[in-house]
C-alpha cells in the first residue's frame, strides 16, 4: 500500500537505471522502496516495472477499504516527468497489469518518453478479483450447451458464482472504479495523463475523462464504446464481421475456388448440428490427449465468433467450416482451443459492468432490433436470467450521455472488427469537439496492434493534434491470405 505521495516518479526513474546496470553487470539487486513501490515483472515482459496499491472505499457510503494494484512500466527515455501514459484495459473484467506486455508492444513508441501505468480495474487481477469457477476444457468440450435453455444454465451458474462472491457487485461498475484511477495518478505524482483505453477500456476512459477533465492532456480510444449503446448490440458487429469473409471469399479466384458454397456450408452445418449435435473423440488442442466433444452449433459459432478478432485465426475461418461440414472437425478444434482471451476475464466484474451498465439500456426496442441477431438474441436471454440474481444497482441516466468534452481525442476503428464497428466510435464523438476518427478499413478489433496506428498514437501524444495527422500508413494493414488446405494459404492442387 501507498502511504506517501512523493519521490515515487523518482524510484520509478531508479528502476528503469537499475534495469540497465543489471542488464550490464548482473550484479545489482534492488531493495523495495520505503514509499510503497516495489520492483516487479509480469508475464511476457522482460522489462522490470515497479508495482504499488491504493486504499480506496469500496463505496461512498461503505467504510470497508479496497486495495487498488498498480504497476508502472518507465520510460525509455523520460523526456516528460510529469506526464503518464494511463492505459485501460478491455473485456470487461480483464486485468491490465497481466496484458503488460500486450501495452508494451502497442504503445512501445509513446513509451520512449512517458511512463505507462496500468491499473487492474477493481474486480479484476490483484485488486479483489471476481473469477467465477469455470470448468476445464475438457468438461466444456463434452458438455452439451444445446441440451439445456440458456435462460436456465445461466440462471445455474450466476447463482453459484453469486455464493462464491458474497460481495454487492454494485461496488464493481465503472462509476464506482473511475475514482480508483484518479487516486493513483495522485499517489504518482503525475500532473497529466494521456489516456488509451482499448475496448471496454474506451469506456472507463471516457468516464475518467468526464470527471477528471482537468487532469487529461488527451486520450486515444481504439474499439471505441459509445456510453449511450448497450454492448448487446455487438451482434450486428460479430454477422458483418463473419459476412466479410464470406463475401471477400466469394470475389478472390482462389478461394472462391476451394470454397465455392462457403456461407452456404456454415447455414448447412449450423442447421445439422442444432437437429443432432455431433458426439466424437478429437485430441486436446494443448496437450494431444484423446477427449470426447460434443459438437453443437453454439460451439461452432462460438468459435467462429472468436477467430473474426484477429487476422491470424480468420485466414482459417474457411478451411474449419468447410473441413466441418465434411465431417473433419480438426481445424475447428484447433479454433476452439486458441479461445484463451476470455478465459482470463473476471466474470464477476464482467457482470457487474454489463448489469449495472449495459442491460438497463435494453428497451422493448432494443431488444427486438439487437434479438435479430444470434448472439444479441443470446445475450439478451442471458442477462435476463443472470441479472436478476445478481441485483446489482443500476448506474444513473446520467451516465448514458455521450461525452462532451474538448480533450484532444482520436478514436481508431477497424473495418473488419466483430466487437465495436467504425459506426460505434462515430456515435461516440457526437459532442467531442476537438477530436478525429481514424478507420483502418482491413483491421480487426485493436486497431494499434496490427497497423501504423502504434507510431500514429505517439505521434498524437506528442503533440495532441488530432486533425495534424497523416493516417495515409493505415491503408497497408497487413492481412493474412485464407488457408486453401490444413498446410497453409498455398493454392490448393485442382487434381481430384
Amino acid at each position: 500500500m501507498i502511504k506517501k505521495r512523493g519521490h515515487l516518479r523518482t524510484q520509478i526513474r531508479q528502476s528503469a537505471i537499475a534495469l540497465g546496470l543489471l542488464s550490464s553487470a548482473g550484479s545489482y539487486a534492488a531493495s523495495p522502496d520505503t514509499a510503497g513501490l516495489t520492483p516487479c515483472y509480469t508475464k511476457g515482459l522482460a522489462d522490470r516495472l515497479m508495482c504499488g496499491s491504493v486504499e480506496q472505499p469500496l463505496s461512498a457510503n461503505n467504510s470497508e477499504k479496497i486495495s487498488i494494484h498498480f504497476a508502472v512500466i518507465p520510460a525509455i527515455k523520460l523526456v516528460h516527468p510529469t506526464e503518464a501514459i494511463m492505459a485501460f484495459a478491455g473485456g470487461p473484467g480483464q486485468s491490465a497489469i497481466e496484458v503488460a506486455a500486450v501495452f508494451a508492444r502497442v504503445l512501445r513508441y509513446a513509451r520512449e518518453e512517458r511512463d505507462i501505468i496500468l491499473v487492474d480495474q477493481r474486480g479484476t487481477g490483484k485488486s479483489t478479483l471476481l473469477q467465477c469457477d469455470m470448468d476445464p476444457l475438457e468438461a466444456q468440450f463434452a458438455f452439451n450447451d444445446d441440451a439445456l435453455p440458456i435462460f436456465e444454465y445461466s440462471r445455474e451458474e450466476t447463482q453459484k458464482c453469486k455464493s462464491k462472491l458474497n460481495t454487492d457487485l454494485s461496488h464493481f461498475t465503472t462509476v464506482a472504479a473511475a475514482s480508483d484511477f484518479e487516486a493513483v495518478r495522485k499517489a504518482l505524482g503525475y500532473q497529466k495523463l494521456h489516456l488509451f483505453g482499448a475496448s471496454y477500456g474506451t469506456r472507463i476512459a471516457q468516464e475518467y475523462m468526464r470527471r477528471y477533465p482537468q487532469a487529461v492532456a488527451s486520450a486515444t480510444l481504439d474499439g471505441v464504446v459509445p456510453m449511450q449503446q448497450s454492448l448487446v448490440a455487438i451482434g450486428d458487429a460479430i454477422d458483418d464481421s463473419l459476412q466479410a469473409i464470406f463475401s471477400d471469399c466469394a470475389n478472390k479466384a482462389n478461394c472462391r475456388g476451394q470454397y465455392p458454397q462457403l456461407e452456404q456450408q456454415y447455414q448447412m452445418l449450423l442447421t445439422q448440428l442444432e437437429a443432432q449435435p455431433a458426439s466424437v473423440q478429437v485430441p486436446h488442442p494443448r496437450t494431444h490427449n484423446t477427449i470426447p466433444l460434443v459438437l453443437t452449433q453454439s460451439k461452432v459459432r462460438s468459435a467462429i465468433r472468436m477467430a473474426l478478432y484477429s487476422h491470424t485465426s480468420r485466414a482459417l475461418v474457411p478451411l474449419a467450416i468447410s473441413e466441418a461440414a465434411k465431417g473433419n472437425y480438426l481445424p475447428l478444434v484447433g479454433l476452439m482451443g486458441s479461445d484463451s482471451g476470455f478465459g482470463s476475464l473476471a466474470m464477476g466484474m464482467h457482470s457487474a459492468i454489463v448489469c449495472a451498465e449495459d442491460w438497463p439500456l435494453l428497451t422493448e426496442q432494443a431488444r427486438a432490433r439487437f434479438s435479430a441477431s444470434y448472439f444479441g438474441r443470446m445475450m439478451i436471454e442471458s442477462l435476463d436470467a443472470s441479472c436478476p440474481v445478481w441485483q446489482v444497482e443500476a448506474v444513473g441516466k446520467d451516465f448514458y450521455q455521450p461525452l462532451s468534452t474538448d480533450i484532444p481525442t482520436l478514436l481508431l476503428s477497424g473495418g473488419l472488427d466483430p466487437a465495436t464497428p467504425p459506426g460505434w466510435a462515430e456515435l461516440a464523438m457526437v459532442k467531442m469537439k476537438n477530436a478525429r476518427h481514424l478507420v483502418a478499413e482491413q483491421a480487426t478489433h485493436g486497431v494499434a496492434a496490427q497497423s501504423c496506428a502504434d507510431k500514429l498514437v505517439a505521434e498524437f501524444i506528442n503533440h495532441t493534434e488530432p486533425k495534424e495527422l497523416d493516417a495515409g500508413c493505415l491503408e497497408k494493414t497487413a492481412v493474412r491470405r485464407y488457408f486453401m488446405n490444413p498446410n497453409g494459404p498455398a493454392v490448393a492442387s485442382q487434381e481430384p
